[in-house]
């Protein structure tokens, strides 16, 4: 449930800025709410107990290379070694290569994907927009590198046509890159849709026995009813994490590609260690920045989030204590958090003025948890937060506005919410809601808990297992020390569970770090690892 590409220094300042909103909008979103829940189409009363699901998921669909032929009880059987496309259900899936067409710079085509890979013939498809910058020496280039954003939700073509250009000379030289946006996301047809109509109003009655949650689940049952008739009884169900690795792969045969280098950042990395997981063979090269795990419960997940982000947190107090540069509003991380405090209880009892906004309380959690993975805006935020003790909320609106920073009071972001509710088995129960909501209060001053989406969505009936990747070459993983959205036991936890992963350290704050301008050793290895296929040694570290 996580992600986002990173941010550029000052060198590229400009784009630094343009990523910081798509980044912060995502990952504030699900992180200060505090939940990995999402909206959804169950019907379920607010005392649910943990019942059955309404609906069974496919967890596990068929791949198009390496499968049986035939049905198997709601999924097709996978095997790890892809071999050739032999399912012949699929044939007319990754029989055609994409036509390609100038856009620009680049070059922009469509691939279609069946939207159920248990019944891949019955009509139903999305079509997923596709982007590719040609390698700039096609006489050097070694094959198609694929590009995958953070989110769930963002939109990978976008992160391509905005940011190649940062990326390293040689990557841009030697390989194709190719960005696509994933089933539901961005330019996907069809796209989840949880707009609310006029009229819609709150469905039931709040619980007054839970005095965390009660209040605000009507809101989240409408948000589940509201994303099931935009988005499709028959398309939901579908947009989860494993789809989208079937759907890499479909990429990979439409592209004549017998492996791919793969770069995927935060939310992209959960698609690469699932694809490196069930298609090892295809794997040229891998690059995972900002470890997103997919096998954890969905509440210590959660909690696991409100820790790193409380971490984070501490850090930005103590730099702005002790950097003359910011003006900071106390001079000890001590009396920084309280001033944070003193701000969010002012936002609570009436929204501060902000110019052309008002800021309530969750949009100020929102604007200074956005800030956290960013730490170029440290010194804004101290400026900003200062300003707003005083009662001036004008400096932490300009920061929303930079950050693209939305209010949180509710909905969080509706597609980080649907695949990270379909990607695991969840409770639907709202008393453990109401537990887990208490327990990240006490953790993390900037998250009420209170995101319930995942308590009106059906459970898949079987959790992801830990991806081992077994047969693949190496693969780099790269993380932040203090990172606040994907902390830094993740890239661990990952790393000793695929006996080919060497884990790269960059020990900092901040989320993701490759080609953002802000660590060269980084920049460096990594790049060398994707051109010329040496690794860095297990737990090597960088600093600058």
């Amino acid at each position: 449930m996580h992600g986002e590409k990173p941010m550029r220094t000052a060198r590229t300042g400009g784009a630094r800025r343009r990523w910081a909103g798509a980044v912060v909008a995502l990952a504030t979103a699900a992180a200060v709410a505090g939940l990995g829940a999402g909206p959804a189409f169950a019907d379920v009363p607010n005392g649910a107990a943990n019942t059955p699901a309404v609906k069974t998921l496919a967890t596990a669909p068929g791949p198009p290379s390496g499968a049986t032929s035939g049905a198997t009880s709601g999924a097709t059987a996978l095997v790890t070694d892809p071999g050739p496309a032999s399912d012949a259900r699929l044939e007319r899936f990754i029989g055609k290569a994409p036509k390609w067409r100038r856009c620009g710079l680049f070059r922009c085509a469509t691939l279609t994907v069946p939207v159920d890979y248990a019944d891949p013939g019955n009509g139903r498809t999305f079509t997923l927009p596709l982007i590719k910058a040609p390698a700039s020496r096609p006489d050097q280039r070694i094959g198609t590198l694929v590009a995958a954003a953070g989110g769930p939700g963002q939109s990978g073509t976008w992160m391509v046509r905005t940011f190649h250009e940062t990326w390293p000379a040689q990557i841009r030289e030697r390989f194709d890159v190719v960005g696509f946006d994933p089933r539901g996301v961005g330019g996907s047809r069809p796209a989840i849709d949880c707009s609310l109509r006029a009229g819609d109003k709150p469905i039931g009655k709040p619980r007054a026995d839970l005095p965390l949650v009660g209040e605000v689940a009507p809101y989240y049952r409408l948000i589940v009813q509201a994303c099931a008739r935009g988005t499709g009884k028959d398309v939901l169900p579908h947009v989860g994490t494993a789809n989208v690795v079937t759907d890499l792969e479909l990429l990979r045969a439409a592209l004549r590609q017998d492996t791919i280098s793969f770069l995927g950042y935060s939310y992209g990395t959960n698609i690469g260690q699932r694809y490196a997981d069930r298609f090892p063979r295809r794997v040229r090269a891998m690059v995972l920045d900002g470890i997103d795990t997919a096998h954890l419960n969905w509440d210590t997940d959660s909690l696991h989030g409100a820790r790193a982000h409380t971490a984070a947190l501490h850090s930005f107090a103590r730099a702005c204590a002790r950097d003359p540069r910011m003006a900071c509003p106390a001079g000890s991380a001590k009396g920084v958090l309280a001033a944070i405090d003193k701000v969010i209880a002012r936002a609570k009892a009436r929204p501060l003025r902000g110019g052309r906004y008002d800021l309530d309380a969750d949009t100020v959690r929102a604007v200074i948890g956005g800030t956290l993975i960013d730490p170029s805006s440290w010194r804004e935020l101290s400026t900003a937060l200062g300003a707003a003790a005083d009662g001036d909320g004008t400096p932490l609106a300009d920061l929303r506005v930079r950050l693209g920073a939305p209010s949180v009071s509710l909905p969080v972001d509706e597609v980080t919410s649907v695949v990270n509710c379909l990607d695991r088995p969840h409770s639907r129960n709202l008393r453990d809601y109401e537990r887990l909501a208490g327990q990240i209060r006490r953790i993390d001053r900037l998250s009420d808990g209170t995101n319930l989406t995942c308590a009106f969505l059906p459970s898949p009936a079987v959790a992801p297992t830990p991806a081992r990747a077994r047969g693949a070459g190496p693969i780099v993983l790269v993380s932040h020390t203090r990172d606040a959205r994907t902390p830094y036991r993740w890239a661990r936890e990952v790393a000793g569970n695929m006996s080919s992963a060497v884990l790269l350290t960059y020990d900092a704050d901040g989320h993701t770090v490759y080609a953002t301008g802000v660590s060269s050793c980084v920049d460096d290895t990594v790049t060398r690892y994707l051109v010329d296929l040496t690794p860095p040694r297990d737990g090597a570290r960088c600093t600058r």
